[in-house]
């Protein structure tokens, strides 16, 4: 087994369905470090990159939202989706679309903001 470094050569950014998170960088990152989500970058980062299974971890924690018993992180979710604008469902609706439309030879979703 080798254990060689390689670029890829094509790279695509395809632009998403809907504006529940345009403008809402700084936004969406918090929503991320609330629900406990590991991913590449900082709070400001316009490009970053989370794994399947925390983005499928993410979808789950905003699905039974009302079934966390941890008051505190509870309500910072819900400060979170307050600064997105946007309702749960609409949230959970955006996330499992990017799911559904991510590379499927890649175990990540490389976000953009552009």
């Amino acid at each position: 087994m080798g254990y060689r470094l390689h670029v890829a050569r094509v790279y695509n950014v395809e632009y998403a369905l809907g504006d529940a998170f345009n403008f809402k960088c700084y936004e969406f990152h918090n929503l991320l470090s609330a629900c406990g989500i590991d991913y590449s970058g900082d709070e400001y980062d316009g490009e970053f990159e989370v794994s399947k299974d925390e983005w499928q971890k993410l979808i789950y924690k905003l699905k039974n939202l009302d079934c966390n018993d941890n008051l505190n992180e509870k309500y910072e979710i819900e400060k979170c989706i307050r600064d997105l604008e946007s309702s749960t469902c609409e949230i959970i609706k955006m996330l499992e679309y990017y799911l559904a439309n991510s590379d499927t030879s890649n175990d990540y979703l490389h976000l953009s903001y552009f």
